[in-house]
Parts: structure tokens; C-alpha cells; sequence
């Protein structure tokens, strides 16, 4: 029996020192790197109230832009800049206009100008149910 535990106890321990003797394994650490995206800084006028907004990614653009027609759908002037991109220095104006019943159009084209460095004005005309966009350059 005193022979059993001895080879026992032998073993537990030399098993021991092998597990401890091993080479570890180097740990990889993953790096994850995100795309924050375009950062837009906005400047905005709902009923010539001034607001200026930093908005990140193309969600963030996105969903701003459709707030900004549901505004004008409300009732609202809304007037939207892209201050990374408009132009201030342009001494003649250049003046664009668009009317669209549709908002997935309107949004479509303020998008455009705008990211284009226009100033673009949104109203809503509720008795024709049309979006008039005016851009200024």
C-alpha cells in the first residue's frame, strides 16, 4: 500500500512539473478596428432659428436629412449646410430649385446639392402635398 501511494503521489507530481514546464502559448490579441465614418458638421435654420450639429457616418446623415423634410412637412422652413464642404467666398449666387411630391425624391436631390456645398431651403406646400427645395451656391 506505502508502494502505491509513493508511485501515486510520483506521478501526480512529475505530471505536475510537465504541465508546469510547458512553452506557453503567446496570446493574440484581435484588433478590431472600426470605421467611425464621414463626419458631417451641420448647420441648420428651422423658421431662421440657428442650430449647428456634428453628425457622424451616413446613418446619422440619413436620419438628420429625414427630420429635417418631416419639418418642413410640418410646417417649418428648414434651411441645411454642410460646413465641411459650402463654398462662402462665390461672389454670384447660383440658384437651383426643385419641387417634388414625393419625399423620397426631395431627399434624394437636398441630399445631392447639399453634399454639393449648397445651401438647400425646404418648405412644404400642404395643399399641393409638394416639397419646394431651393439650393444657393
Amino acid at each position: 500500500m506505502n508502494k502505491t501511494f509513493r508511485t501515486i503521489a510520483l506521478i501526480a507530481v512529475l505530471g505536475t512539473m510537465a504541465v508546469g514546464c510547458q512553452k506557453e502559448q503567446p496570446i493574440e490579441l484581435q484588433s478590431s478596428i472600426t470605421e467611425i465614418g464621414t463626419v458631417y458638421t451641420v448647420q441648420y435654420s428651422v423658421n431662421g432659428v440657428l442650430h449647428q450639429e456634428t453628425l457622424v457616418g451616413e446613418q446619422a446623415w440619413s436620419g438628420f436629412l429625414h427630420c429635417m423634410l418631416a419639418l418642413a412637412e410640418e410646417g417649418y422652413e428648414v434651411s441645411v449646410a454642410n460646413e465641411n464642404i459650402s463654398s462662402r467666398a462665390v461672389a454670384t449666387k447660383e440658384v437651383v430649385t426643385y419641387s417634388s411630391s414625393s419625399q423620397e425624391d426631395a431627399y434624394s436631390w437636398c441630399d445631392k446639392m447639399v453634399l454639393s456645398g449648397y445651401t438647400v431651403t425646404i418648405t412644404y406646400d400642404k395643399e399641393k402635398k409638394v416639397y419646394n427645395c431651393i439650393a444657393i451656391k
